[in-house]
C-alpha cells in the first residue's frame, strides 16, 4: 500500500501554527489534503504530528477530514514517519511537507511512478538541496518547496543505523539516504520534459515566513474558486504576469 505522509508541526520557530493558518476560510494544510487527495497512486493520506500538546488541532483537523493521523517523536521525525507507515501497514512512503501546500496530485503520480519503474529505494523532485546538484551541472533542478519523496518503509526503517541523523533538522528527514548513494539505490526525477516549466532553482515556494503565506494565499485566491486542484503551469503564469510576487519568496 502506499501512503502519503504530511509532516507537519505547530510549534515552528520562524512561523508558528503555519499550517493551521487560514486560507480561504480553510485551514492551510486542509487546502493541501484535497491536493494531494487527487492522487491516482495514494492509498491513505495520513498527517503525521508529534506527541508535543501543542499539535492537538493538527490531530483535530485530520479527524474532520477522515484521514489518518500519526503521532510520534517531535525531534527524530524519521522514526515518526517509519512507525506511521508500520501502522497503517504502507510498503512506500510518500513524505510531503505540511508547508508546501502547491504540491499538486500529478506531479506526486509521477515521482512515485518514477520510484516503482526505477525500483529505487529513494526517489525525490531533485532541488539544490541535494549533494548531487553540486557535482552535475546539467541535472534539471526544480523550484523549491513542492519537494516529492517516495521511498520504501524498509529504507526509513535503516534510519536506526544512521544515529548520527538524528535530530538534526537543518538537514531534513531523509538527509540519512541521499548522502549515501553507495548504499540506497537513489533515482533523483528532473524538471525535464513536461516538468521543464519548473526547471527554476531559484524560486521557493515554501512557507517559512509570513510574507511566504501571503504568496500562497494570493495564489489560492486567484486560481482555487475556479478550479480546487488548480495545476502547477497556472502558478507560472500568475507569477510571471504579477512580477511583485517573486517579492514575497524566500527568507526576509
Amino acid at each position: 500500500m502506499i501512503g502519503a505522509f504530511i509532516v507537519a508541526r505547530i510549534g515552528s520557530t520562524r512561523l508558528p501554527g503555519k499550517n493551521m493558518m487560514i486560507l480561504l476560510g480553510k485551514p492551510m494544510i486542509e487546502l493541501m489534503v484535497e491536493r494531494v487527495k487527487s492522487s491516482r497512486m495514494i492509498d491513505k493520506v495520513v498527517i503525521a504530528i508529534s506527541t508535543d500538546p501543542t499539535d492537538g488541532p493538527l490531530e483535530n483537523l485530520a479527524k474532520e477530514l477522515d484521514i489518518g493521523i500519526y503521532r510520534g517523536s517531535l525531534e527524530n521525525v524519521m522514526e515518526r514517519v517509519s512507525k506511521a507507515a508500520e501502522v497503517y501497514n504502507c510498503d512506500t512512503i510518500i513524505e510531503l511537507l505540511g508547508d508546501n501546500p502547491l504540491v499538486h496530485c500529478d506531479l506526486i503520480d509521477d515521482v512515485v511512478r518514477f520510484y516503482l519503474d526505477g525500483k529505487y529505494d529513494y526517489a525525490a523532485t531533485v532541488t539544490n538541496e541535494y549533494p548531487v546538484s553540486k557535482t552535475d551541472p546539467g541535472i534539471k533542478l526544480f523550484t523549491l518547496g513542492v519537494r516529492v519523496q517516495v521511498y520504501s518503509r524498509k529504507t526509513a526503517e535503516k534510519y536506526v543505523d544512521y544515529p548520527e541523523y538524528f535530530n538534526i533538522e537543518d538537514k531534513g528527514t531523509t538527509a540519512y539516504i541521499f548522502e549515501h548513494p553507495e548504499t540506497f539505490k537513489i533515482g533523483y526525477f528532473e524538471a525535464k520534459a513536461k516538468w521543464s516549466f519548473m526547471n527554476r532553482c531559484n524560486l521557493n515556494f515554501a512557507i517559512n515566513y509570513y510574507k511566504n503565506f501571503n504568496l500562497i494565499r494570493t495564489i489560492f485566491e486567484k486560481n482555487y474558486p475556479e478550479d480546487k486542484n488548480f495545476t502547477l503551469e497556472k502558478v507560472y503564469e500568475q507569477l510571471d504576469k504579477d512580477k511583485y510576487l517573486y517579492l514575497l519568496m524566500g527568507n526576509e
